[in-house]
């Protein structure tokens, strides 16, 4: 099976590019030096594109560890707050966003009440003309299999399919009505999974508290032995939200930081770092290409080619797009 998509997201990133890391061979046995990393910062200011509105907890009721927060089932909230999350186009061209969220009390960055998945519906047009303020609307929350935990979103085919952070798989023809798949059958990591496709192979990252795990498939059914790819400097930094792409011959992992030693980080920290190597599977040492203010970055390549970089909960409640530029 071949993804079909013409989506370039964090969770389905179709690298299309011709001058791809293993073909930069000028004539047999002589090899050029690989392309000088590129630098990717945000351009402009985020834009809050989606904020989720008041909706109904109906979840089992459940406590925070430390007891301060009870969120009860059956009951309205005014503020909900999302976190990791992915963005997919429709066969319409209809863009869409799924994601972790939960109800928002003031003083819980726990994870407590998590389990739903929100869906944002975008306005028509291209993905750059639908960054303006929160122009995207709330759709009925999903509880379906494990897309409340992290999921991604990827077309394969004609349908469309979620992953979680379990490896729970769902699946969709249309982004509305989504089927319990049960899970993939995939080894590594244990939760933010993010596919990257490349050269008929889908590269599925996951995190495993302090690394990215990698395994590989060319069928999305049978899967190779786990790799880690990367392990931060820092036994307490533990990996978030990783995110893989391709841009002129070199690959880029995104990831966000959860600082276990750190009391004032949670797991909403806006702290996004980025990665360069010459191979998707290998970033062991390399050093931090730059830092973002960023959580649970996305980044989307729209129909135009331009770039962008999404964050959950910040700089403002929801999800927030922000232009990207390489130099």
């Amino acid at each position: 099976m071949k993804e079909t998509t013409e989506t370039l997201t964090r969770r389905s990133f179709l690298s299309v590019s011709a001058t791809a890391a293993g073909s930069l061979l000028v004539s047999p046995g002589r090899a050029v030096a690989a392309p000088k990393p590129l630098i990717p910062r945000v351009a402009k200011d985020f834009v809050n594109i989606y904020k989720p509105g008041p909706d109904e907890f109906t979840l089992p009721t459940v406590k925070t560890r430390d007891g301060n927060h009870t969120y009860v089932q059956g009951t309205t909230y005014p503020d909900w707050r999302t976190n990791d999350h992915t963005f997919i186009k429709d066969d319409k061209g209809r863009w869409h966003c799924f994601g972790i969220t939960k109800p928002w009390t003031a003083g819980d960055n726990s994870h407590a009440g998590e389990g739903l998945c929100f869906h944002a519906l975008a306005p028509e047009g291209s993905f750059a003309q639908t960054v303006r303020f929160q122009s995207w609307r709330d759709m009925p929350k999903i509880n379906v299999g494990d897309c409340g935990w992290a999921p991604m979103a990827v077309k394969i085919g004609q349908e469309y399919s979620m992953i979680g952070s379990h490896l729970g798989r769902a699946t969709s023809k249309d982004l509305y009505t989504w089927t319990d798949q049960g899970k993939l059958n995939a080894k590594g990591g244990n939760r933010d999974p993010s596919i990257f496709f490349w050269r008929d192979t889908y590269y599925l990252l996951r995190c495993s508290n302090n690394g990215i795990v990698l395994v590989t498939s060319t069928d999305f059914v049978n899967w190779t032995d786990p790799v880690v790819i990367y392990k931060p400097v820092k036994d307490s930094y533990d990996t978030e939200s990783p995110f893989l792409v391709e841009n002129g011959g070199m690959f880029y992992l995104f990831w966000c930081l959860w600082d276990r030693a750190d009391p004032t980080t949670s797991g909403y920290t806006p702290r996004t770092y980025v990665h360069c190597s010459e191979s998707p599977t290998d970033f062991l040492g390399k050093p931090v290409l730059t830092e973002f203010t960023a959580h649970a970055a996305e980044i989307i390549r729209d129909e135009a080619g331009q770039w962008f970089m999404s964050s959950a909960d910040f700089p403002h409640r929801g999800i927030n797009v922000a232009p990207l530029v390489w130099e």
